[in-house]
């Protein structure tokens, strides 16, 4: 669950996760997706032994993995 599953996928060989961060916790991450704010929205390539670092360089305290999908014009009634 949270940065836990994000350190998991990246162990097993997904890269980038994208993910919802924060420096200050998994809910603060999630909270702003919550309220559609997709500012902090990364693509995080590896994890150290306290840091998510993402494509950019910045380094994370916490990233929650997320999952983007395409909608069709079909599901959308078009």
């Amino acid at each position: 669950m949270g940065s836990n599953l994000t350190r998991a996928m990246l162990n097993r060989g997904d890269k980038p996760v994208w993910c919802a961060v924060n420096n200050n916790g998994d809910e603060q991450a999630m909270a702003a997706i919550d309220n559609y704010d997709y500012s902090n929205t990364v693509h995080i390539s590896s994890f150290d032994s306290s840091f998510f670092l993402c494509d950019s360089g910045i380094t994370w305290r916490y990233a929650v993995p997320i999952r983007k999908t395409e909608i069709t014009q079909a599901e959308v009634g078009f």
